[in-house]
């Protein structure tokens, strides 16, 4: 079974920031928005509400919204080096090492390796 723990937190991010935004659309057009299907979407919304998340559904602006504030913190540590980082709805990561930057002082694709 292979681990999709960043594609999950990232899919949640996107959702965070959709919902805290009143952006989602109708339950059809958030899973097109996600890339999901529209049950899943259901699920994932149901999973929310389960563990407290305040997700209400407004028929005439046709968007989930918080009905209170909600602060959505989630953070991903490996001994004392935090990898990943996501906070009201923003993502900030260093897990991704910072490519080199080639074409500048007479780097070269080839001199990275």
């Amino acid at each position: 079974m292979k681990i999709k723990l960043f594609e999950d937190l990232f899919l949640l991010q996107r959702l965070d920031q959709l919902i805290r935004t009143r952006a989602t659309g109708s339950p059809t057009h958030l899973a097109d928005r996600l890339g999901a299907c529209e049950r899943d979407v259901y699920r994932l919304i149901a999973d929310l509400r389960d563990q407290g998340f305040p997700i209400a559904y407004d028929r005439e602006h046709g968007t989930y919204y918080y009905t209170e504030p909600v602060k959505l913190e989630i953070s991903i540590a490996v001994g004392g080096e935090k990898l990943l980082t996501i906070q009201g709805g923003e993502k900030k990561s260093n897990f991704f090492p910072p490519l080199p930057d080639f074409g500048r002082e007479g780097k070269h694709f080839w001199d990275a390796f």
